[in-house]
């Protein structure tokens, strides 16, 4: 038996300023393999970081611990440096990993873009 090649849908990381906040558009799947990608646009946003911090992961189809590890990881960079953090994540099983880690709220995963930027806008604490 031959070895079955396993196909990585890449990761697309897309930065742009929104309404006030720093947006960090993302899609595809976030896991282990393509971590490094979205831990070079994090640095990135964060070293450049003026404002709040808002991570889009509508378009991402799916995340392993290494994603929430990375998330969990710049919220706490973020709110080092006094700037708001928060996640944009629809209902759906993406969202559930939130839900199940218990990080819905320490995140702020918020369904949609206006409600992630109120909650990226609002007092950061530790």
């Amino acid at each position: 038996m031959g070895k079955v090649a396993i196909a990585v849908t890449p990761l697309a990381v897309e930065r742009s300023r929104v309404d006030g906040y720093e947006l960090l558009s993302v899609e595809g799947e976030l896991d282990i393999a393509t971590a490094p990608r979205m831990l070079s646009a994090l640095n990135e946003a964060i070293a450049e970081m003026a404002t709040p911090l808002v991570v889009d992961l509508t378009h991402v189809v799916f995340m392993d611990s290494t994603g929430l590890a990375l998330l969990m990881n710049a919220r706490r960079r973020v709110v080092r440096l006094g700037h708001g953090f928060a996640i944009i994540c629809p209902t759906g099983p993406l969202a559930r990993v939130f839900e199940i880690a218990d990080m819905v709220g320490s995140l702020r995963v918020c369904p949609d873009r206006e409600t992630a930027r109120a909650a990226a806008t609002q007092p950061v604490s530790a």
